[in-house]
């Protein structure tokens, strides 16, 4: 790519905002290859919310702007370090994720007129049988509701929003439409996107690459699916990905008024969550993913469904 590589001549000046709560076990990882992009960085500003771990400790380690949040939000540690940042824009990306070395110049690239943001590809990795299933199970239409965290979405276009920790704005942008809700616990990318869209586009390009290793076992996903559920409530955002409560929702009333309706439904279901388990047990020859995929989705679909209805009663 022909992008100058010197951020102080380059016609790109672009602030890399982290932000980061007890992601010592992650963050160097992350900072090495931020600060090895091709197009570097203007500056990075790690917003910590006063971890409990080595985290600051760790960051330190690089030329990087290190401050502090007492919002104890995603959302409010990524508005803290939009009003600290210099560059004329602003890249998000999070402590468990490692971009590809091309990932701020295949963004930046397409900041063209009309667009307000850019967002690239998700590659969830991670070691460990479950970590596995579940990163299967996710980069399915039927795990992420086609959405970009989940891979689904493979070709570049415009779409109604994109990930958090693989994204790019004019801080401008951000600043006339208010920024991040700080109040927000979870959601707030979403949020955030549904506002810019109203003053420009959003362009997905594929070729913009972060792995996010999440190292989620069964037990911590059950709990993020509960709190990804409740944070899409509270903010209510209703889009594909809160259809599984809707219809969780409706099965419960059919289970009263039309209970062979309730029980069709939920045969139809097992039948496609066990044979998305065979598909994949073929394919990566294992036969544990029999079992392993279909009790993800029904994990993730049940916790996500409760997680949104709670969220849905929580008064702003």
């Amino acid at each position: 790519m022909n992008i100058d590589k010197d951020p102080q001549s380059s016609p790109y000046m672009i602030s890399v905002i982290i932000p980061v709560r007890n992601g010592a076990r992650t963050i160097k990882t992350c900072l090495n290859a931020v600060f090895k992009q091709s197009l570097k960085p203007y500056e990075v500003i790690v917003v910590d919310g006063h971890s409990a771990d080595d985290t600051g400790e760790n960051a330190r380690q690089f030329p990087v702007t290190l401050i502090y949040e007492d919002y104890h939000t995603r959302s409010g540690a990524c508005q803290i370090g939009i009003e600290q940042a210099k560059g004329e824009y602003v890249a998000f990306t999070d402590a468990d994720c490692i971009p590809d070395n091309d990932w701020l110049a295949s963004l930046a690239k397409e900041m063209n007129n009309g667009i307000v943001g850019v967002g690239g590809r998700i590659k969830n990795t991670g070691d460990g049988f479950w970590i596995d299933s579940i990163n299967l199970a996710y980069g399915t239409f039927l795990g992420s509701a086609n959405s970009i965290q989940g891979g689904v979405v493979k070709n570049k276009g415009f779409v109604s929003s994109i990930s958090g920790c693989n994204s790019m704005y004019r801080k401008l942008s951000l600043m006339n439409v208010g920024g991040f809700n700080y109040k927000l616990p979870g959601a707030e990318d979403s949020e955030l996107n549904a506002r810019l869209t109203k003053i420009g586009k959003l362009l997905f390009v594929p070729e913009a690459v972060v792995l996010h290793d999440h190292g989620r076992g069964l037990k911590d996903f059950a709990k993020q699916m509960l709190r990804y559920g409740r944070d899409r409530g509270v903010a209510r955002k209703f889009s594909l990905a809160v259809a599984p409560s809707l219809v969780f929702f409706l099965l419960l009333l059919s289970l009263i008024f039309t209970p062979w309706f309730c029980l069709s439904a939920v045969a139809l279901y097992l039948v496609i969550i066990i044979l998305t388990g065979m598909k994949f047990a073929i394919q990566k020859k294992n036969l544990e993913f029999v079992y392993s995929i279909p009790l993800i989705y029904v994990i993730e679909h049940s916790l996500y469904s409760i997680g949104f209805w709670k969220g849905l009663g929580f008064r702003k």
